[in-house]
């Protein structure tokens, strides 16, 4: 059975705002109704203006991340009847970031630090012994497997205090990334990766608060994955191993970052 809903949203456009403001919109809810599906009846039926994102059902995930009654989610996975208990929905755009427009984030700063990590596979550059399929023990492929399921939604980024107070740090995301990498067995790039991951806005960063775990819709260990990179890069400094390249410039601190 239907009831109405209040959907309290920060909005800001900086092209006519001096600052961000609260607006409220009531809205009819289902059963099942989602977050994401309100916010489409707010804009198609209440205010054209309301800008989000939202890729859902075009083929890509993770889009729609914002933060929902002060936690990060994904709107699309969010039922509002588990969210609205007295009757209305505080939303606000990802911690960390940028504003760019009402419930919109600068990507940027996320998506560099991501590419610090060099987040593909980088073989040995030697020809195979012999012409044979690369098998990967059952374990490896366990440990990996979950780290391959993010979906770039920047949730975990959204919710890691550490991301919060230094702009530097790699964050949640590239390092899960790069321990996807590290830890696979095709792959020779260690040395390529030390220098970023090691110096001190890398995984050194990290203090183990486990928000990013905790928040990540796809339930990756995140935590446990960034513990494991800091015993590599650890038996990997023991040996001696060297940066392949010179430290990259760090990432800028963005102005005008949400709270």
């Amino acid at each position: 059975m239907g009831r109405d809903v209040v959907f309290q949203v920060m909005r800001y456009d900086p092209r006519r705002d001096v600052e961000p403001y609260w607006a409220e919109y009531d809205v009819p809810v289902d059963d099942g109704d989602t977050v994401l599906m309100s916010l489409m009846r707010i804009r198609e039926s209440q205010d054209g203006s309301l800008g989000f994102r939202a890729s859902c059902r075009s083929g890509i995930c993770g889009s729609d991340g914002m933060v929902i009654n002060g936690r990060s989610r994904l709107a699309c996975k969010t039922q509002v009847a588990r969210v609205a208990l007295s009757g209305r929905v505080v939303l606000e755009p990802l911690r960390n970031l940028r504003y760019v427009k009402d419930l919109v984030v600068d990507q940027t700063p996320f998506w560099k630090k991501f590419r610090r990590v060099e987040p593909y596979l980088m073989p040995a550059d030697r020809p195979p012994a012999e012409e044979r399929r690369m098998v990967m023990a059952q374990a490896r492929f366990d440990l990996l497997s979950k780290a391959s399921d993010c979906i770039f939604c920047e949730i975990c980024y959204s919710e890691c205090p550490i991301n919060g107070i230094d702009r530097g740090f790699l964050g949640p995301q590239a390092l899960i990334k790069a321990f996807r990498f590290e830890f696979d067995p095709r792959d020779d790039g260690a040395a390529s990766r030390f220098s970023p991951l090691s110096n001190v806005e890398g995984a050194w960063r990290c203090r183990t608060t486990f928000n990013c775990t905790d928040s990540c819709p796809k339930g990756i260990p995140i935590t446990e994955g960034i513990q494991r990179l800091k015993q590599k890069l650890t038996a990997e400094t023991l040996a001696g191993l060297k940066p392949a390249y010179r430290s990259p410039t760090p990432i800028e601190s963005p102005e005008g970052t949400s709270s």
